[in-house]
């Protein structure tokens, strides 16, 4: 197990999924689920807390030992118990500076704008935005004129990526290279 632990604020929601679970063995990839971490992560707590070999050397604990061993972590603290505060502080920090980061978040397009942005297509691409099989041209005036055209065509690729592909991907040589 590492020396701190990075999944220690999860093992309360954890301990309450594994005391609700009617199965009588964990493996790796429940366990990876229920505290959010890499499979190796996984198996060093299963073998910390006693794992052993299962189905197809897959690796098992049984759920009552893992909730024991659990909330045993947890009443030992130590790594533990400063992870889990870092965790909060770092929570309390996100947390204060949220409304900083909301006030310098560019504004691209407002209400309708907006709305038109994120439904932009592949066939209605602003004016100033030109895609060829083999180009993209856009026109703009300003950082806001930028930001719109390559939102515009952000959400066109979003919403119609495999039209835009085949387009691209078209033989050359069967139409003239223009918007359809």
């Amino acid at each position: 197990m590492p020396a701190t632990p990075t999944y220690g604020h999860r093992i309360p929601a954890a301990l309450e999924a594994l005391r609700q679970s009617t199965s009588r063995w964990i493996d790796r990839r429940q366990l990876e689920e229920l505290l959010g971490v890499s499979k190796t992560v996984a198996w060093r707590v299963l073998r910390h807390c006693g794992g052993e070999a299962g189905p197809g050397g897959a690796l098992i604990c049984d759920r009552m030992a893992l909730i024991d061993r659990l909330e045993a972590l947890r009443r030992e603290g130590g790594p533990l118990d400063r992870e889990i505060r870092r965790h909060d502080r770092l929570a309390e920090f996100l947390q204060r500076i949220r409304p900083q980061v909301l006030a310098n978040l560019t504004d691209v397009a407002r209400d309708e704008q907006a709305l038109e942005m994120l439904s932009s297509r592949f066939q209605s691409l602003p004016a100033n935005v030109q895609l060829t099989r083999s180009s993209l041209h856009i026109d703009f005036a300003g950082a806001n004129g930028f930001l719109e055209a390559v939102g515009a065509l952000i959400y066109a690729l979003h919403n119609d990526f495999e039209k835009i592909r085949d387009y691209i991907e078209q033989d050359s040589q069967s139409s003239p290279a223009k918007l359809p």
